[in-house]
């Protein structure tokens, strides 16, 4: 037991001492760098202020000198801007003194409005009461008692029976009537041709016999040729006319004028007649000039054409 004491003991001493001169090494060598730097620094202390400075203009005098940038062509073109801008033409000052005259009308006008006086107060008490009558008139009313319930089964069946037997039926086949109708306006307009022509020769017989001579007839309308229907062409765009819009175009055609030639044959007895037709818009034939309008749209390639027989 005492060997193994004596034994730990000494290895204690060994290695404390080894660790003495081991620290003792470390903190010398470290002595040593610091005292090495501070040597560095002093012999850095000890250098003259002129070495400095002759070493810094020495790196300045290493960096490259700048070079000087040529604005020639931008000088250039200042110069050919401020010609250009030289060559504008001043604007002449504006005389504002009318309209300054007009803003002072203005406001003097507006100033010379008559304020409206605040309005009576209306009193609804009569009103109220009224209301106040009638609510408990409505409330008097006995509430409706609801049916009983109705069994709408029978009905149902039957109608949905019905409705079978309806779709059941074969539809017939469409019908293209365009034809019969085109035929039909056709012999329209020569049958009206044709009383127009034998309404003239029975007023042109008694004529001649009571006249031998061949002076040209003279007619003489007294109202504006009135059509029951568009019978000669297509009928023209009245809308063409400054002043007629598609109300006043259906208007014109109830009341028979389809076309140009008409409206431009009308004389101041036809146009007071027509204008009593217009109701709302009388005064817009002479207003708009219409029938100056009428005799210059009836040359046109598309407006219908005056019939010789009438």
């Amino acid at each position: 037991m005492i060997y193994l004491l004596a034994k730990y003991t000494l290895l204690f001493l060994l290695a404390a001492f080894f660790g003495f001169i081991l620290g003792y090494w470390f903190s010398r060598r470290n002595i040593e760098d610091v005292t090495n730097s501070f040597e560095d620094l002093r012999k850095a202390n000890q250098r003259s202020d002129d070495q400095n400075w002759e070493r810094l203009w020495r790196h300045l005098q290493e960096i490259p000198a700048p070079k000087e940038t040529d604005l020639s062509d931008v000088y250039k073109r200042i110069d050919v801007v401020a010609a250009a801008v030289s060559q504008l033409p001043r604007p002449e000052p504006v005389n504002l003194q009318p309209l300054v005259d007009n803003l002072y009308k203005l406001e003097k006008d507006i100033k010379a409005i008559p304020v409206p006086e605040k309005p009576a107060r209306v009193d609804l008490s009569p009103v109220t009461g009224k209301i106040d009558a009638l609510q408990v008139a409505l409330r008097g009313i006995p509430k409706p008692v609801p049916p009983r319930d109705v069994d709408l089964e029978p009905v149902r069946n039957h109608i949905q029976s019905l409705e079978e037997r309806v779709k059941s039926i074969p539809q017939p086949q469409a019908i293209d009537l365009e034809p019969v109708d085109r035929r039909l306006q056709k012999i329209e307009a020569e049958l009206a041709g044709l009383n127009i022509r034998a309404t003239q020769s029975t007023q042109a017989r008694p004529a001649e016999r009571s006249e031998p001579s061949r002076a040209p007839r003279q007619t003489s309308r007294d109202e504006p040729r009135i059509l029951k229907a568009a019978l000669y062409g297509k009928k023209d765009n009245l809308k063409l006319i400054s002043g007629v819009g598609p109300k006043l175009e259906m208007l014109l055609n109830e009341n028979g004028v389809y076309y140009f030639w008409q409206v431009a044959e009308w004389s101041s007895s036809d146009i007071e007649i027509i204008d009593e037709r217009l109701d709302v818009f009388k005064g817009r034939i002479d207003r708009d000039d219409w029938v100056t309008q009428a005799s210059r749209l009836r040359r046109q390639p598309e407006a219908a054409r005056m019939p010789t027989d009438l």
